[in-house]
């Protein structure tokens, strides 16, 4: 993957970046500046607010009087993220298309790398790593791809795309990603505007299906926010009857009959499913206090007991208002210095001089994503200061967008523009 930024962006490779909005002003402004830090800048971005009325629509109007290459499309009442994405395809002019959440947030070397990287494999689309990164502590963050070393690139097929790993199972659930796809393979495939959890998934497996060469990258550039107000992290009876309603319905209008394992699969998803909804109409039901109709699900299906307490402990652990800055003005909780393979170890000394950690040059880091997830989980627990000293550094503190400070132990030559959170050191 020789090519030089420069080069690509000789070629005219404009990138249509799609995202969608709605009542997303709390984290949008940080999704909108790492669009604005890509290293790669022959794109435009297509913001799709869906009736917002937080706030979102004075950032974005504000975002493209700054920069032209942003284009925001209004809609007055809430359609739902499929339908917003659609908008926005309908009118992209890029060769390639990314898809970014408004409450995401991409490393800046993101689309040069992806592009390079699908460029050189031939690839229809291409995928990296992805971070699951919490500012509250929901839950530990993660890689999407798993902390087993796999060998990559790979290229995917249909049923590992449909393959949803069982409690306990390692694998990864490649609904989640965000891949770089070019628009010509993509053709006149669209969002299923039925679907509020799961639209990725379904529009990806239809690519697949229909011939699309979709590879997977080892690095980890871009990082999903979870935050108690995320869609996919939250679900009711309604979203799983959709989710099933659009399972059969994928299996009436693609001819899978000759798909053995993706048969197979199918029938894992609908079982989940199906115990999914059973869970989400007792929560209904409890929730509107039809104590009888929930007291006879429970004498069906006792095990929907435990469902039930670890919901319930997941929302005791969310933290009350105004703990997040608690948190973010302890700044002396944890140092960690990013070491990387140009810059000077720091000389540590007394009991708060902080953890070195070791971090791979920006073009070598791929299948280092259990590290970043690590990084992020440090600062979910607490407040976290981050120093660095040479441009791997500033490549590693990109990936952590929760942490309090970062900070440049020396004058540092890079590409990459600071990462938010960084103060004069």
């Amino acid at each position: 993957m020789g090519r030089s930024m420069q080069e690509l962006a000789g070629q005219g490779r404009l990138i249509s970046i799609i995202m969608a909005n709605h009542q997303g002003a709390r984290y949008l402004r940080a999704a909108l500046a790492s669009v604005r830090a890509q290293t790669y800048d022959d794109w435009e971005l297509i913001v799709a607010d869906d009736g917002s009325s937080d706030g979102s629509v004075e950032i974005l109007q504000d975002a493209a009087a700054q920069d032209a290459r942003v284009r925001v499309l209004l809609w007055e009442t809430p359609s739902g993220p499929a339908a917003a994405r659609n908008r926005a395809l309908a009118v992209a002019r890029g060769t390639w298309l990314a898809i970014c959440d408004s409450d995401d947030i991409m490393h800046p070397d993101r689309l040069r790398r992806l592009l390079l990287a699908a460029q050189a494999l031939g690839a229809d689309a291409v995928a990296d790593d992805m971070i699951h990164f919490a500012t509250e502590p929901l839950a530990a963050p993660r890689s999407v791809f798993g902390p087993e070393p796999q060998e990559m690139p790979r290229q995917i097929g249909p049923a590992e795309m449909l393959r949803v790993p069982e409690p306990g199972e390692a694998g990864a659930q490649l609904g989640y990603i965000k891949p770089l796809i070019r628009r010509e393979a993509l053709g006149g495939l669209r969002y299923d505007e039925t679907l509020t959890i799961g639209e990725d998934q379904d529009l990806y497996l239809r690519l697949l299906l229909q011939g699309g060469r979709l590879w997977l990258l080892p690095e980890a550039l871009y990082l999903y926010r979870r935050h108690p107000q995320s869609l996919s992290h939250r679900s009711s009876r309604a979203h799983v009857v959709a989710s099933l309603a659009a399972l059969e319905g994928l299996h009436d209008r693609l001819n899978l009959d000759q798909h053995t394992e993706i048969q197979h699969i199918l029938s894992n998803r609908r079982r989940v499913l199906q115990q999914r909804l059973a869970f989400e109409t007792l929560a209904e039901d409890l929730k509107k206090r039809r104590l009888i109709s929930a007291a006879g699900q429970l004498l069906r299906d006792p095990c929907l007991v435990l469902q039930l307490a670890r919901v319930a402990l997941a929302k005791a652990r969310v933290p009350k208002r105004g703990q997040e800055v608690e948190r973010a003005s302890d700044a002396s909780a944890e140092v960690v210095h990013l070491v990387g393979p140009d810059g000077a170890a720091p000389v540590l000394t007394g009991d708060g001089a902080g953890t070195r950690i070791a971090v791979p040059a920006p073009e070598a880091d791929g299948g280092h994503s259990a590290l970043w997830a690590d990084l992020c989980h440090r600062a979910s627990r607490g407040a976290l200061t981050l120093t660095y000293g040479d441009a791997a550094g500033v490549s590693a503190a990109w990936r952590v967008p929760a942490a309090v400070h970062i900070r440049a132990r020396e004058s540092v030559v890079s590409d990459l523009p600071p990462p938010k959170g960084q103060r004069d050191g």
